[in-house]
């Protein structure tokens, strides 16, 4: 399937007809399925299309079977990133990180950051894999977001709008004045780093007057944000599920989970915005997605299911902790005619765990299954990690 036949299914896209001053390509490094299924990548499109002087387009990895040497084009006008003021990747796994260079090197560009000059696009990154380690990146990355887009995109943009440069001198200006001036921006041009004899960092030193230290950018009070489906596609893992993320973070701490620690600290927004956020869904879709690393922790949870089953709608959830299932939850289970509910024991001893702080004893799980095989939930699926 090529780009056009995806857009033609789409419902949001997002398309601006007047001319903007700076013009995004948002790639996500993967396939369309994967991208569109992902919530970080809809947040970002929208963020960037919310500021008037700027238009922001998708692209993603070419679909198997294409041409490897066709030009990566956007989703919405079919033009060549290579035609845009900046590319914007949005990373939310290591395993990704090759993608973004075959996809850089699929446009047309050189790898290295310090190769490519004006009029070559600005690269830039962000997302949760860079939060963890954005260094397997850092030379061929212009500027790394390390933070929530939120907070983030809006001052960028704002340096970008204010500087539009013309030519190699000018980006460099503008690459140390984000340095300076965005919080969490890091641009690896301006630090040299050492490393220790078996290859593991050492320290940073700047070469510039930019800051010392960059510190992870987060969004204080989440309520002020919408995040949520904006394009609807039945070709993602989703379907037509309009998702809205609950909150960020999670309390329990598990020594695994990285998202429960770079998204700290947790963060839930209010019953009431959430009622908001599910209003806004298009008439066509009639389920709402949960999304939230620790579901059960929010403290509106239970009202929320209610709004949501008063107005006819189904509900979905991405996971439930086995010891978390209240008698108001279950019953909105039983309500939904939910078939299959997911728990994550994770380990499969109560000895690993208890090494991994998962903090779910063995009768949590069997008290989980039993209770919900009680209110009709036959289908049980169970997340483990192996290795």
């Amino acid at each position: 399937m090529h780009n056009g036949s995806f857009a033609e299914m789409e419902i949001g896209t997002i398309q601006k007809s007047k001319a903007a001053k700076v013009e995004i390509a948002l790639v996500y490094p993967n396939r369309y399925h994967v991208g569109m299924s992902n919530l970080g990548f809809q947040t970002a499109y929208a963020l960037f299309n919310d500021i008037d002087d700027v238009k922001c387009e998708r692209a993603f990895l070419p679909e198997p079977g294409g041409d490897s040497r066709a030009d990566i084009k956007t989703i919405e006008s079919g033009r060549r990133i290579s035609e845009f003021d900046i590319i914007a990747f949005s990373v939310s796994y290591e395993n990704d990180y090759p993608n973004l260079l075959a996809i850089l090197d699929q446009g047309g560009f050189p790898l290295q950051s310090a190769e490519r000059n004006f009029p070559h696009p600005l690269v830039v990154a962000g997302g949760v894999a860079c939060f963890l380690n954005p260094e397997p990146i850092a030379s061929f990355i212009d500027c790394i977001f390390i933070g929530e887009a939120e907070e983030m995109i809006p001052p960028f943009l704002e340096c970008v709008l204010t500087a539009a440069p013309d030519s190699a001198s000018e980006k460099e200006s503008l690459l140390a004045t984000i340095a300076r001036e965005v919080p969490g921006a890091y641009v690896p041009c301006f630090y040299k780093i050492s490393y220790h004899p078996d290859g593991t960092i050492q320290g940073f030193k700047t070469t510039i007057d930019v800051p010392d230290r960059i510190r992870r950018v987060f969004s204080k009070n989440l309520s002020l944000h919408e995040t949520h489906s904006h394009v609807l596609t039945p070709n993602t893992a989703f379907g037509s599920t309009f998702l809205v993320e609950i909150g960020r973070g999670c309390t329990h701490g598990c020594r695994f989970c990285a998202a429960g620690y770079v998204y700290r600290p947790p963060r839930f927004r209010t019953g009431r915005d959430l009622e908001k956020t599910v209003e806004k869904r298009d008439s066509r879709i009639d389920k709402i997605g949960i999304v939230g690393a620790s579901i059960s922790d929010c403290a509106d949870i239970d009202p929320l299911c209610g709004f949501i089953l008063s107005k006819g709608l189904h509900l979905g959830f991405s996971s439930l902790r086995a010891d978390a299932l209240t008698h108001s939850l279950l019953e909105a289970l039983k309500k939904n005619k939910t078939r299959t509910a997911t728990i994550a024991p994770d380990a499969g001893s109560e000895r690993m765990r208890s090494v991994i702080n998962k903090g779910m004893t063995e009768p949590d799980i069997l008290n989980a299954a039993t209770r919900l095989m009680e209110i009709g939930i036959l289908n049980l699926k169970l997340y483990f990690m192996i290795g």
